[in-house]
């Protein structure tokens, strides 16, 4: 077990109280994910099938045995591996958004900061902790996971990678549904209780230090990178080293939130990101909710070029304003739906 030193700072007492009513609510009810009861609800049976192996859904995947929330679940978990009492823990997720933009504050980071600074705010914070047991327990990416589980089923793809992978819940829904886990991440506080999250369960893990490796060539063929590009201040980069790392034909769900006062770590924006998808080598499949999901293809490099090119000009001068426009005419959500496909 790993020693457990990223304990959590004092918090108010309005946060202590916050937490103690926040596990008191999950445990009468509220916002109730139910974990599986027993191994039963890992099949369902019908009696002229074979025994087949049943798809988890998110919170069903995550919840330890013995809670009746995500939430109540996700929270003692953590206090178990930080030695501390469930409601400190609970004030300090309800205060963790906030910490993580104090620390980033506080070492007065900002868009143009040279990138090592920015790396080293990641790899050291120990608020993420805190403020992704959160973030997690109300995951918002819930229903675009278990699509891309099917599309994956029906492709035969098995070998995922989550980048910049946080508190590792992700790589356990992947993982508790059969597929190959890798997970990539740069904070070491978060790797250390990601190990140990997947030790508990029995879960085999494979676990990329991005301070000391590189992603490996050509091995995966699902890729997620949820609310993690618009953290990154060359998020064109990241998206070729994911594109050679992935097989051709491989998936790949990305999303990027848009900056936020709340969220001052938040410095590349979306137009930055999609303007490189095409040219890193992806087309665009389908449209899931917040995420987009894209294909991994090989491309010539008159066609590359071209959607460089393209991309730099859709996205720096055209994109906004057209999305603009539509909205001025009330016809964006029916243009949206057209091109992208529906939210689910």
């Amino acid at each position: 077990m790993e020693q457990k030193t990223d304990k959590p700072q004092p918090a108010p007492a309005a946060h202590v109280e916050a937490g103690q009513r926040s596990i008191a609510a999950n445990k009468r009810g509220g916002s109730v994910l139910l974990a599986p009861e027993d191994s039963s609800s890992w099949e369902r049976r019908n009696p002229t099938d074979p025994p087949a192996r049943a798809v988890l859904g998110f919170a069903e995947a995550c919840v330890r045995p013995g809670h009746q929330s995500l939430y109540e679940s996700m929270v003692t978990e953590l206090a178990e591996y930080l030695g501390e009492s469930p409601a400190t823990v609970a004030a300090a997720c309800a205060a963790g958004a906030e910490s993580v933009a104090q620390d980033w504050k506080a070492r007065q980071l900002r868009k143009e900061s040279p990138p090592v600074a920015v790396v080293e705010f990641y790899r050291t914070t120990k608020s993420y902790l805190f403020d992704l047991t959160t973030f997690n327990s109300d995951y918002p990416h819930t229903a675009t996971l278990e699509a891309l589980l099917k599309m994956a089923k029906q492709r035969g793809l098995t070998r995922v990678l989550d980048f910049g992978s946080g508190i590792g819940s992700v790589g356990i829904f992947f993982a508790q549904n059969g597929l190959d886990v890798s997970l990539a991440d740069i904070s070491e506080p978060l790797q250390k209780y990601v190990a140990w999250r997947f030790k508990v369960r029995g879960l085999k893990l494979k676990l990329i230090d991005l301070n000391r490796e590189q992603l490996p060539r050509n091995t995966f063929e699902v890729v997620t990178a949820f609310d993690v590009l618009e953290h990154l201040p060359k998020p064109a980069e990241t998206l070729h080293s994911l594109a050679a790392s992935m097989r051709t034909g491989g998936l790949i769900a990305l999303n990027v939130e848009e900056p936020d006062a709340r969220f001052p770590q938040h410095i590349a924006t979306y137009e930055e990101v999609f303007s490189s998808v095409a040219a890193a080598g992806f087309r665009r499949l389908q449209f899931l909710q917040k995420t987009e999901v894209f294909e991994r293809v090989e491309r010539g490099s008159i066609p590359t070029l071209w959607h460089a090119f393209w991309g730099k000009i859709w996205y720096g001068a055209l994109y906004r304003n057209c999305i603009a426009v539509l909205d001025t005419l009330g016809i964006k959500r029916a243009i949206r739906s057209w091109i992208k496909g529906p939210k689910n």
